[in-house]
């Protein structure tokens, strides 16, 4: 893809113009400005912000792209062991992938120290949890996320319909819903983390989840080609270019009102009703997906294992930018960490998607805690995209994604 390795180039580019500046004249690494990789969507693009401004007198370059790019590029830069890097997002996922690699520094002791001062307590533990690995923790979060179901409530009074509760019904209404002017449903198929998303809600609602406890496939079982039937079964409804589009095209699919529904990201409710990018203003609501067991994800920042900063002042970017005050600043697009925040009731009456977030919480469950789940995803779902476009019969590339996953595990010690 031309345009990705360019912008890939010029990020890259970009991080080594700031390496190169790092000795100049003698003066030391500590006065270069911090460098932060980050996925991009506006709650983190407010936490960006909120980094540039976390501690006087210290620049903070944030470079923020999508997903794929921010986690291949962080990648690259983190494996060659190269100082560009001290800021790095992370999800619950890719944590594990970065810390058993020795990628990034344990906070721990930093978490300690700086706990009374940026109260640190207020993040529970169900939240630090998922950053942890071998009982060390890695990030600081900023954001917990979860997939909801977005709906046009004035479409769905006026057929006197509710919100589906089964997937049977999402799938006749996504019929019903279906003309040449709007989609039944946005479907977000482009690899990796989109069609991961979608699969995840499919395989844990219809199917049998991803993984045994021993890290073998299940996702090939008889309930899981049955999953992926259905998702190809819905894709017949869905909007244009489903197979490359990925959030930002799923959003601008429901803000400009060619879609009536569909799963999608907390952190993108708030853009339904901005006046300047939305034709639906206030005619979006939001529920727990039908069946639940949609994706919930936390996003947080750690630091380079191989950086030149000082860790405390890197720590401590990431702690200002985190606090209190700023997730309530920032309530309307992201789902607070904090527990002081999340558990506010005057949130809940002041931004009308928290009861659907909520409810979503209730049921939502993370993706399965591999290192090599993103890396596996490569596999799976370039099968799944086969079996969606007809290229191959659901249940042979469900078992080619099967055994390819099996090889990568087993090349990695899984099943000694």
């Amino acid at each position: 893809m031309p345009g990705f390795d360019l912008d890939r180039r010029r990020a890259m580019q970009a991080l080594g113009a700031a390496a190169a500046t790092a000795l100049v004249g003698g003066t030391a690494r500590a006065q270069a400005p911090v460098q932060m990789i980050s996925h991009r969507f506006p709650a983190l693009e407010f936490y960006a912000e909120k980094m540039r401004g976390a501690v006087e007198g210290v620049e903070v370059n944030t470079q923020l792209m999508p997903f794929d790019k921010a986690n291949e590029l962080a990648t690259i830069g983190l494996s060659s062991k190269a100082d560009t890097l001290d800021i790095v997002y992370a999800n619950d996922t890719t944590v594990h992938k970065y810390a058993k690699n020795g990628w990034l520094m344990p906070l721990d002791d930093l978490w300690a120290k700086f706990s009374d001062e940026f109260d640190l307590a207020d993040f529970p533990e169900r939240v630090l949890a998922p950053y942890r690995y071998e009982g060390k923790l890695y990030c600081v979060p900023h954001n917990v996320n979860v997939m909801l179901f977005f709906y046009r409530r004035d479409l769905f009074e006026e057929a006197g319909r509710q919100p589906p509760a089964t997937m049977a019904e999402y799938v006749e209404l996504a019929k019903e819903f279906n003309t040449p002017m709007r989609a039944g449903t946005i479907k977000c198929l482009k690899p990796i983390d989109a069609t991961m998303n979608e699969a995840h809600w499919y395989f844990n609602t219809i199917g049998d989840g991803w993984f045994d406890q021993d890290w073998r496939p299940v996702f090939n079982s008889e309930n899981g080609v049955k999953a992926i039937e259905a998702l190809k079964e819905v894709t017949a409804y869905a909007q244009r270019g489903y197979a490359t589009a990925a959030n930002d095209e799923c959003t601008l699919a429901l803000q400009q009102d060619l879609a009536a529904m569909g799963l999608q990201w907390a952190s993108r409710t708030a853009a339904m009703d901005d006046p300047t990018k939305s034709r639906v203003v206030d005619l979006i609501d939001w529920a727990a997906a039908p069946g639940g067991h949609t994706r919930t994800a936390t996003d947080g920042y750690a630091i380079s294992a191989f950086t030149k900063q000082d860790p405390e002042l890197l720590f401590q970017i990431l702690a200002t930018s985190s606090s209190a005050a700023n997730m309530r600043e920032g309530a309307a697009m992201l789902v607070p960490p904090r527990d002081s925040v999340l558990r506010d009731p005057e949130l809940a009456k002041q931004f009308r998607q928290y009861p659907g977030i909520l409810a979503a919480l209730e049921t939502a469950v993370p993706t399965p805690p591999l290192p090599e789940f993103y890396e596996a995803g490569e596999f799976i779902t370039r099968r799944i995209l086969q079996a969606v476009a007809g290229e191959m019969e659901v249940k042979a590339a469900l078992d080619a994604a099967a055994t390819e996953t099996e090889q990568l595990l087993e090349s990695r010690g899984y099943y000694r």
